[in-house]
């Protein structure tokens, strides 16, 4: 059994940001090789993240960047190389340009194609049109008619990653939706996990992008009068940003941010912490770090978001400022049974998404492609 990915990113950069994890493009073991046709000019070798597909054989094609002057060689190039790999399945991480190539292909040689929403294209249209930025709102308009249309009315399946995206979804003429939570090893993450450290204060932890749309500059300022710590563990544009602030309200002695550790290490630093917070701006679904957080037996404190998720009533919902954090976090620590009641209500639900019940949703769909 051979399965044909497009990802969204370059693997290199999930590797550098500690992300690659073990079977995630292979559910269960299902295949026996998965090629990665990456439309980057880098990659990394296969032998460092050869965990992402299992026990299965991973080959990473390299085709580099593709514009509006080599698409047509480079379709064809394409087309040819998955001809020769003659997969079963082909599976694309978006429905812009991967999404694009992958479904006229899998179309010209008759290979079911399955693609992932892991955002909801409209509403980034939406975000980029109120902060007034004209080019880059048009230039998501058109990959909309051009791009996320067809590829979604023409997939043979769609795997939405939160409910909020099944709406989007619909409205581009997509069918065949399933909704299948990012997975979430509950042996890997879970409250039994040996500590990383130990803390005389109560520790606050926030994982993620350091970007405006997952602010953490609002958790920074939040945490200012408080007798906390706070870790963020993540890098990005707003990493000299957020070291500035912290010196400026001069909290160094209780802020620290970590610019990467591995998928590994990360859930010894979940168990060590007291409180797990996510600012967000103008985003819906949940992203992985809060599920991660809340199989560890975190209380979550979170920005209000659109749409409704099947881990909600395990969170503690504020507005997206920093007195409203604050509060949550002083709420949560002096309140035992608030913060008993988040923790356990996290834990039941979080089974729900338990990466075999999810593999099992993703193998069971494959199946259903393949006539098996």
């Amino acid at each position: 059994m051979k399965l044909c990915v497009f990802p969204n990113d370059a693997l290199k950069d999930y590797f550098k940001k500690g992300e690659i994890k073990y079977g995630y493009f292979n559910p269960g073991n299902f295949f026996d090789e998965i090629h990665v046709i990456s439309l980057f000019d880098n990659e990394i070798n296969e032998e460092k993240i050869k965990g992402i597909a299992g026990n299965a054989k991973l080959k990473i094609h390299c085709i580099g960047k593709i514009n509006l002057k080599n698409y047509k060689s480079s379709e064809e190039g394409i087309l040819q190389l998955i001809k020769e790999i003659n997969p079963n399945i082909i599976r694309s991480y978006n429905a812009l340009i991967q999404g694009w190539l992958a479904t006229k292909i899998a179309k010209k040689l008759n290979i079911p194609i399955v693609i992932s929403l892991h955002t909801n294209y409209e509403q980034q249209r939406k975000e980029t049109k109120n902060k007034r930025n004209l080019f880059k709102y048009f230039k998501l308009v058109y990959a909309s008619k051009k791009l996320e249309k067809p590829v979604l009315k023409n997939a043979d399946a769609i795997i939405c990653v939160y409910d909020f995206i099944v709406p989007y979804a619909k409205k581009m003429g997509a069918k065949n939706i399933s909704i299948i939570y990012n997975k979430i090893n509950l042996n890997k993450f879970s409250p039994n996990q040996l500590k990383k450290f130990n803390s005389l204060k109560p520790t606050i932890l926030s994982v993620g992008r350091l970007i405006d749309q997952k602010d953490h500059s609002i958790l920074i300022k939040s945490i200012k009068d408080l007798d906390v710590e706070l870790i963020i563990i993540g890098d990005g544009p707003n990493y000299q940003k957020l070291l500035n602030l912290i010196k400026q309200l001069k909290i160094n002695d209780k802020v620290k941010i970590i610019k990467r550790i591995t998928n590994d290490e990360l859930s010894k630093y979940y168990v060590s912490c007291d409180i797990y917070a996510q600012p967000m701006i103008n985003l819906g679904g949940i992203p992985i770090p809060v599920l991660e957080a809340m199989a560890s037996g975190l209380p979550i404190v979170m920005s209000k978001k659109e749409g409704k998720e099947i881990i909600d009533d395990a969170i503690l919902f504020v507005e997206n400022k920093p007195i409203e954090f604050q509060d949550a976090i002083k709420k949560i620590i002096s309140d035992d049974n608030l913060k008993n009641k988040l923790i356990g209500k996290g834990l039941e639900l979080i089974k729900e998404i338990d990466s075999n019940k999810m593999d099992e949703k993703e193998i069971n769909l494959y199946k259903k492609l393949i006539n098996i």
